[in-house]
């Protein structure tokens, strides 16, 4: 079974159990205030319930029928419908857990009857549903188009020289397809150039799926501004498709792809080195390659170290040999982040604690990008598309 399918499966799984405690909670609300007519609502749950769950079970199907699955060969309003209801859903547990937690509680301390303490909290219940719906609605549509951007300043420890200051702009997960357009990647482009970077380091993923895209993203990519370049490395879906087509069409349009290679730069008489690995779920650096690209050294000034993805032994080595900085991937920040009391419940977690943001180990920065494109899903969630800009001094 394709691991795409395997994951919306995975993922209608959870949404039916949240929807079996929701559909109880909410028969039971309808009940409690006396909505009339109650058929009327008892079906807009059913309905919306069946709505929600076409996108897997016809992906299901197909794949019964055919042996193959296709995530975007459905109607875009049954795919964006059922990652809407998912999130929403996985919401309203918020709402769930505290009604089930408090309703008790009131009924002891309230010297109302107990129908009474019922329907107020079913009015309460049902008033948070709509809420959340419209919020949950607006809210995603919201991250899906945006784009922000992350200031971090870094400062080289230790540094014996002057080092001029440096503009690094770090982005990955392109994700070039149907759902990351033309006009998206365009507005992405445009922000970074504002930024007038002195290199920028992509963090790989040009591309979804097929080589349809290959030439847009790379040509979009060519339309970069930057001083010393751009430097790339690849990514598990640019892996998964026709990579030296992929490479090719970078280097095409000015993009340096470094695979399991250093690089030099000269900035201002200061020496930079740049480390680019290849690091995916199929293939890994082998462990005394990564171990001569990390000891080679011109006495450079500033280390700067990309993968993919930021493994646990990618961070230890980087950390233990001095690399200042690096950056990576992949996660998509988390991509779709439903916060349970206070909690951003993601999928990415179960890879890695480092999903979005940066860290200081050791002196050494880490960054993870949240990339602008998307995987599996077409939306974002507390997750919204992002351009690091990292200003360097010595």
């Amino acid at each position: 079974m394709p691991w795409s399918l395997r994951m919306v499966l995975y993922s209608s799984i959870i949404l039916t159990f949240i929807l079996f405690y929701f559909g109880y909670r909410y028969l039971r609300s309808v009940k409690a205030t006396n909505l009339q007519p109650s058929w009327f609502y008892k079906s807009l749950l059913f309905i919306s319930a069946a709505l929600f769950l076409t996108y897997p079970a016809a992906g299901l199907i197909e794949f019964w029928l055919k042996g193959s699955f296709d995530r975007t060969g459905y109607p875009n309003f049954l795919i964006y419908l059922f990652w809407y209801s998912l999130v929403c859903m996985g919401t309203m547990v918020n709402w769930l857990i505290l009604h089930d937690l408090m309703l008790p509680f009131y009924k002891k301390i309230s010297g109302k009857t107990q129908n009474e303490s019922t329907k107020i909290f079913a009015r309460f219940f049902l008033i948070f549903t709509i809420i959340t719906f419209l919020f949950t609605a607006a809210k995603m549509y919201w991250d899906t188009n945006r784009i922000i951007t992350e200031k971090i300043h870094y400062v080289i420890p230790n540094i014996q020289s002057a080092f001029e200051p440096l503009t690094i702009i770090h982005i990955a997960d392109l994700h070039a397809d149907k759902y990351t357009r033309e006009t998206k990647m365009e507005r992405y482009i445009n922000k970074i150039n504002d930024f007038e970077p002195d290199l920028v380091i992509f963090a790989g993923d040009l591309i979804t799926s097929g080589t349809e895209h290959i030439e847009t993203g790379a040509r979009m990519m060519g339309k970069i501004e930057s001083t010393y370049g751009i430097f790339a490395v690849l990514g598990d879906h640019d892996f998964w498709t026709d990579t030296d087509f992929i490479i090719s069409e970078l280097e095409a349009n000015g993009v340096t792809v470094l695979e399991n290679q250093n690089i030099w730069i000269d900035h201002h008489g200061s020496s930079i080195k740049i480390t680019g690995v290849t690091e995916l779920y199929s293939v890994q650096v082998r462990a005394d390659t990564l171990q001569a690209l990390l000891q080679e050294t011109r006495g450079e000034q500033l280390r700067l170290f990309s993968s993919h993805q930021a493994t646990d032994e990618l961070i230890e080595q980087t950390t233990e040999n001095g690399v200042h900085q690096l950056l990576a991937g992949h996660t998509h920040g988390g991509q779709i982040r439903v916060p349970v009391f206070f909690y951003p419940v993601t999928a990415a977690r179960s890879e890695t604690k480092y999903v979005n943001g940066h860290w200081l180990l050791d002196g050494m920065l880490l960054n993870i990008n949240n990339g602008l494109g998307f995987t599996l899903a077409p939306v974002r969630y507390h997750a919204p598309a992002q351009i690091s800009v990292i200003r360097v001094q010595g």
